[in-house]
């Protein structure tokens, strides 16, 4: 097994430490990085081009209704899929890449499809977890659900990380993710809700950004609500799904880097946890019978 204990995003103590170490990481490798979250992006735009969101707007009965978001129900499954594929690419680039292997690509194919199932399975158990924390805290009132949103985030932080280290195992990977990330709870929470809000900062002057060669239409939809669905029709503009690819895709390499600079950190002290599932488990007949005390 590959010791990633030199791994360039080992050795973070501190926010700024971890800054630093993103944005070096970032840089260096942006291009291949860039790429897939590129590739992914313009997969994810075109099928959400397909979806006829106008079509809610031709009709108010309840049951054409639903019989609508039935038939998208498809579609937007597989927009999930991509964005989960898009994050197993990345986390396995990020984790596979400074190594300098010569068959880098075939091993970044292989170690993403063999992660893909169980990270999927644990994800979905973790949205689950997810829904009703944050429908528990927002019942409550809106700053517990705030904080239940933040704690779910930071312990998914590190489940790909861990899919791709130590186990294929779906509810080891919960239950380890749960383990590191109260390891150091009230930094990796600080932490990853700086990320996100710097984010959520560079993703709306991004956004801003996009939209500017289609300002006539955008200020129309908001001044006139008759023309509110030439809003709708930029989704399916090849212009402006290629631009949203090319700048969205700026900062979606930027949360699998954190990941593993939380997982480093919060297992650099101790042996990974890791399930060898071809050891052999079977009960030999002489495990039936009391060990004999040694002679002196």
């Amino acid at each position: 097994m590959y010791n990633y204990q030199n791994h360039p995003l080992t050795g973070a103590t501190d926010l700024d430490s971890a800054m630093t170490m993103l944005w070096s990481f970032y840089k260096k490798y942006f291009i291949g990085l860039y790429l897939i979250s590129v590739v992914l992006s313009v997969l994810s735009s075109l099928i959400t081009a397909g979806i006829d969101i106008n079509a809610f707007q031709s009709t108010t009965d309840p049951a054409e209704m639903l019989a609508l978001l039935k038939g998208m129900a498809g579609p937007y499954l597989m927009i999930v899929l991509v964005s989960l594929l898009t994050g197993v690419f990345l986390h396995t680039w990020v984790l596979e890449k400074p190594k300098g292997d010569p068959s880098f690509v075939s091993s970044l194919f292989k170690m993403s499809l063999t992660a893909l199932v169980p990270y999927l399975a644990a994800m979905f158990i973790f949205s689950v977890i997810a829904v009703v924390l944050t429908s528990v805290g927002m019942m409550l009132l809106i700053l517990p659900g705030l904080f239940a949103l933040f704690y779910i985030c930071t312990v998914m932080m590190f489940a790909m990380p861990v899919t791709l280290t130590e186990t294929r195992n779906p509810f080891t990977v919960i239950s380890r993710s749960f383990s590191l990330a109260h390891r150091n709870l009230w930094p990796n929470m600080g932490w990853v809700a700086v990320i996100i809000l710097i984010l959520v900062i560079i993703s709306l002057v991004i956004g801003a950004l996009t939209t500017l060669p289609f300002t006539g239409s955008l200020i129309s939809s908001l001044t006139n609500p008759e023309e509110a669905s030439s809003m709708l029709d930029l989704a399916k503009n090849p212009v402006y799904i290629g631009i949203t690819a090319l700048t969205s895709s700026l900062v979606t390499p930027v949360l699998p880097i954190l990941a593993f600079i939380l997982y480093f950190r919060n297992s650099n002290d101790e042996e990974p946890v890791t399930i060898d599932s071809e050891a052999d488990s079977s009960v030999k007949v002489e495990d039936l019978y009391p060990k004999m005390p040694e002679d002196n």
